[in-house]
């Protein structure tokens, strides 16, 4: 059973709590008031100086200048965008023209010898057609198409990326080997799959 003393003291300590309360309640009114108040005066000033002479001047040099901004980014963006395309452009075509070229060869090889020249497009334009990638190897030039490419046009490029070092490994292989030795059906049919398969790939991604 509670004593007086006891009742007393959990009747003060009620009694400081609401009177807390209340006072913490009152403190929140009376700062939402002047925030309230002193965003209305910062509002008013902000509107008296937009409206000045200076104010309409600064607000038209952001919004032109933002504009113009606006304008040199749009242009950039569209020009960037012109470009890839047309490197894009120019290395299918002269990706296509070694690979058909390749296959002309392959078809009609008939020693090591003759394959490996079929096979040289792989790492230099046998019949230059654009004198800045005249050097370059079909695989550098699918590397610079898969950095541009998206999509399932980037996968694609990847694919035939993988399959050009199977290739490369072919054409390794027959360094070692006499020009004149006959070029076996099965050695040829497998280089030629592989041209193929790139081929096949190259004009699903036109």
């Amino acid at each position: 059973m509670l004593t007086d003393e006891k009742k007393a003291l959990i009747e003060d300590e009620e009694r400081f709590r609401h009177e807390l309360r209340q006072k913490i309640e009152s403190d929140i009114a009376t700062t939402g008031q002047e925030i309230k108040a002193s965003e209305k005066k910062l509002f008013e000033k902000i509107n008296t100086f937009l409206n000045s002479s200076i104010g309409l001047l600064l607000v038209s040099s952001v919004v032109v200048s933002g504009g113009g901004a606006l304008y040199q980014q749009i242009e950039h963006d569209y020009e960037s965008r012109e470009k890839s395309k047309e490197q894009s452009l120019t290395f299918k075509f002269e990706i296509g023209d070694r690979v058909k070229n390749m296959q002309f060869l392959l078809k009609r090889a008939k020693a090591v010898g003759d394959a490996k020249v079929a096979m040289a497009g792989m790492f230099k334009s046998q019949f230059p057609l654009n004198s800045s990638l005249d050097n370059k190897s079909l695989s550098s030039l699918y590397f610079s198409l898969y950095q541009l490419a998206e999509g399932t046009e980037k996968e694609r490029s990847k694919e035939a990326i993988q399959i050009l070092d199977e290739l490369e490994e072919l054409e390794y292989s027959l360094q070692s080997r006499v020009n004149a030795d006959v070029l076996n059906a099965s050695e040829k049919e497998q280089i030629i799959k592989l041209v193929s398969s790139i081929e096949s790939m190259h004009l699903g991604a036109r």
